[in-house]
């Protein structure tokens, strides 16, 4: 263990700290059998990987019989989820981010030294808050929940700094909600997270849609990349050669990853609102290695759209004025996403 709280030779506090590294075989059994009776057990980890290692932990105490089954984790104070465990103990996990506020908060200001310590393991946490995990060519077309869907979360969230990046743009993504008054077969029933870059892109949009599109058949990631017509800065028909041409450069992508398996999608028809297509993503790859491949494959993505706006590619908005404008979704004849 990385840190032990005892009185009398007595461990009471336990506390491992985790960034990419996976579970020992001895963690958390033995650990918790270390433990006097009424002991804690934290576990310290990068944010997108609670979900995850919430449901490891969960399963090794169960089978060990440490805890019961469907045990139901409680929120704490701190940011700390709890689990009741057997003879009174508890097991936390919480995220860096979340313990390096609550010492940012106990350390007076006169502490220099501290704080300045405390600054660098901030720098070394925003590396692994960032970091990708893997996908199982299961998850990426099946749906998915809990762990599965924090994760497509967090890799939407990643994609849309990503594309921000190329295009030289603010990075604002947020959940786009139906309204309240939409009805079926409304397109605003659509219910995505990601972001919308406005006109001076011609409604490029970066998208998670986990209700309309991610499990169904025909679906080959659930990250979504493509354009809102209504914010066409491009005449229809330029803007409809430049879907395509993306469209035909994420074909060739997935059959790269996947080989002859993967077979073309045609493009969504031309009378839709919104012109989507899927970004391929690399099963098993994680980190920074998937961090860097995604970033590859935005800026093939995006070249023909670039190239139409006669942009330098990776140079995007050197010479835009437009501020980026991220929205709801209209309504009116939109469909959802397509392909």
């Amino acid at each position: 263990m990385d840190i032990a709280g005892q009185a009398d030779r007595k461990t009471w506090l336990s506390i491992e700290g985790k960034f990419g590294a996976p579970l020992t075989p001895r963690q958390p059994v033995a650990y918790i059998r270390e433990l006097e009776k009424g002991g804690s057990l934290l576990f310290v980890c990068p944010a997108p990987r609670i979900p995850r290692l919430r449901d490891e932990l969960a399963a090794r105490t169960t089978e060990a019989g440490q805890s019961a089954p469907g045990q139901v984790w409680r929120s704490g104070p701190a940011g700390v989820e709890w689990l009741a465990l057997a003879e009174d103990r508890r097991m936390g996990v919480t995220s860096w981010p979340s313990l390096l506020a609550e010492l940012g908060n106990a350390l007076p200001e006169t502490d220099r030294p501290m704080t300045s310590d405390l600054h660098q393991l901030e720098g070394i946490v925003a590396k692994f808050e960032d970091d990708l995990l893997g996908w199982t060519p299961e998850e990426l077309t099946s749906g998915g929940l809990g762990a599965t869907f924090a994760k497509a979360l967090h890799s939407t969230r990643v994609l849309c700094r990503i594309v921000a990046e190329e295009l030289g743009t603010a990075h604002a993504p947020q959940w786009h909600t139906p309204s309240r008054s939409a009805v079926l077969p409304s397109s605003g029933l659509w219910d995505w997270y990601g972001q919308r870059f406005g006109t001076a892109w011609s409604g490029l949009a970066v998208c998670l849609e986990p209700t309309t599109y991610w499990g169904l058949e025909g679906c080959r990631s659930p990250l979504r990349l493509g354009f809102n017509v209504a914010a066409a800065r491009l005449p229809l028909d330029r803007l409809y050669q430049v879907y395509r041409d993306m469209h035909a450069l994420s074909d060739r992508r997935f059959h790269d990853l996947s080989g002859p398996r993967t077979a073309a999608a045609g493009p969504a028809p031309r009378s839709d609102g919104w012109w989507l297509l899927p970004f391929p993503v690399r099963p098993g790859l994680a980190g920074q290695e998937a961090a860097d491949e995604m970033r590859a494959t935005a800026r093939t993505l995006v070249a023909p759209l670039l190239q139409a706006l006669h942009l330098p590619p990776s140079a995007g908005t050197a010479g835009a004025t437009a501020p980026s404008m991220p929205g709801d979704l209209p309504g009116g004849s939109g469909s959802g996403p397509r392909s």
